[in-house]
């Protein structure tokens, strides 16, 4: 399973669970559509960092950053993972 697809699972299983959402389009605004929020996002770190090893630094909490899928997945390749 690729980086996209394992944070999809985990968005969809973790962070939107009892939502009735079983899979995301990787280029949908999940901020906008209101998939994920703040307390979201933090869960969504806590799980990239120990899933990739990556160090997220308070620089790096951006909405950018976790706005989908796919710049999720950029972000990590940026951080190395």
């Amino acid at each position: 399973m690729g980086t996209a697809a394992e944070v999809e699972q985990f968005i969809v299983a973790n962070v939107a669970a009892g939502r009735g959402i079983d899979s995301l389009a990787h280029d949908s605004d999940l901020l906008a559509e209101g998939v994920i929020d703040s307390m979201g996002i933090m869960e969504l770190i806590s799980f990239l960092e120990g899933k990739y090893g990556v160090k997220v630094d308070d620089d790096d909490i951006d909405a950018e950053n976790f706005r989908s899928i796919d710049n999720i997945v950029a972000f990590l390749q940026r951080k190395g993972a």
